[in-house]
């Protein structure tokens, strides 16, 4: 499955993508950020892998063009609050500070707020990380405290992610246009899609799905 939205693709963790999300997670400018600080074993990805749950853990690799260079996610799903938990890190360092990864994190917040329908998203991210504190800043997060582990934590709904990140929404519009494509979903993740009335649907979203 993959999503393509302001010229970034997310397209779903596959087997074949662990060894180079390993490698990544695993690398100094990844690790010493995560909340898990132990180097990660081969058989110790598989297995995290082989325990995600394909309705509640939606992991991407995103991709410019055919370069893989992050990886995003929203997980933990609970459907009855209708939140998850969204985070993601660059493994590519050629791509940290360039527009890409902030790309993803708006096409990730779409695809989360509007294709699966959540009312709120989650995120615990470091505090010592000044760029992504800024960024969730201006993605409308509001943090909620700070933990002993030195992790933000934070949240944003649907409706302040839209008002807080117009301008960097105008921005990725501007750039690459409003149109979203949804290629090879699964029945059912098109039993979530809902349109919504024409006179609600937002100007800078238009889905398409084959």
């Amino acid at each position: 499955m993959r999503f393509i939205r302001f010229g970034i693709t997310l397209q779903r963790l596959e087997p074949d993508d662990l060894e180079m999300v390993r490698v990544w997670r695993n690398g100094p400018r990844v690790r010493p950020y995560m909340r898990y600080h132990e180097l990660i074993q081969p058989e110790e990805q598989k297995q995290w892998f082989q325990s995600l749950d394909a309705e509640r853990d939606w992991y991407f690799i995103a991709r410019t063009g055919d370069i893989p260079f992050a990886v995003f996610d929203i997980k933990d799903i609970d459907w009855s609050a209708e939140y998850g938990e969204a985070g993601g890190f660059v493994g590519d360092s050629r791509y940290i500070g360039r527009p890409e990864p902030g790309q993803a994190t708006l096409a990730l917040m779409d695809f989360g707020f509007h294709l699966l329908g959540l009312k709120s998203l989650k995120a615990r991210y470091s505090a010592s990380l000044d760029r992504i504190v800024r960024l969730n800043d201006r993605l409308g997060y509001v943090i909620t405290h700070q933990g002993a582990d030195g992790f933000l934590y934070a949240q944003v709904t649907a409706d302040r992610y839209l008002r807080w990140a117009a301008p960097l929404r105008k921005a990725a519009v501007t750039a690459h246009g409003s149109a979203a494509l949804l290629i090879s979903p699964t029945p059912w993740l098109m039993s979530r899609i809902q349109p919504p009335p024409t006179a609600t649907q937002p100007p800078d979203w238009q889905l398409a799905v084959r």
